[in-house]
């Protein structure tokens, strides 16, 4: 899947000449933008967002669904505004989703390969080069396993990380 959304935004949407983001621009006056040359880590945050985004809203959509009306209702009534629910109800009831949508997000991020692989092959450079890619280019290109084997182990220790404290999260929340 994260192929095909790649491909669709690299051939489709944002393709220099034929895609609809120039065709949006050159409706409007402007330039059309080489994305993949000019901006290539925009791009792949694009891409990514447009991919991972609907998911984290969905945990937070669940959230927000589970808000007590109750509470907002007697807020209303002790005379607090919009900014004030927002602050002092809705964002704390939202903390324990927000924080489990960074975590998990966070070790998503760490294996984004497919996207950088089919639209910008990790350049110009290294400007797209994150360390999945990394690994692939040292193991498998550069035949230099020892290299990506360090690599590996650097991405698991990162994972773990962010897996503990996930972990911690959760169950602090849970005892709350």
């Amino acid at each position: 899947m994260p192929t095909v959304s790649a491909l669709v935004w690299k051939n489709m949407m944002m393709h220099p000449s034929n895609g609809v983001l120039a065709w949006l621009a050159e409706s409007i006056g402007l330039p059309a933008v080489d994305w993949f040359s000019s901006l290539p880590l925009t791009s792949i945050v694009i891409i990514v967002a447009w991919q991972w985004l609907p998911f984290a809203l969905l945990i937070l959509l669940t959230a927000m669904q589970s808000l007590d009306e109750d509470q907002v209702e007697a807020a209303r009534m002790d005379g607090a505004g919009p900014v004030a629910i927002f602050f002092f109800i809705t964002l704390p009831h939202l903390k324990r989703a927000i924080s489990v949508v960074i975590m998990i997000e966070m070790i998503f991020l760490l294996t984004i390969f497919a996207e950088i692989f089919v639209t910008t092959s990790g350049g110009p450079g290294l400007a797209t080069t994150n360390l999945a890619y990394l690994i692939y280019i040292r193991a498998l290109l550069d035949f230099d396993v020892g290299t990506a084997s360090a690599g590996g182990v650097i991405a698991i220790i990162l994972a773990n990380i962010v897996a503990i404290f996930l972990v911690r999260m959760v169950a602090k929340n849970l005892e709350e």
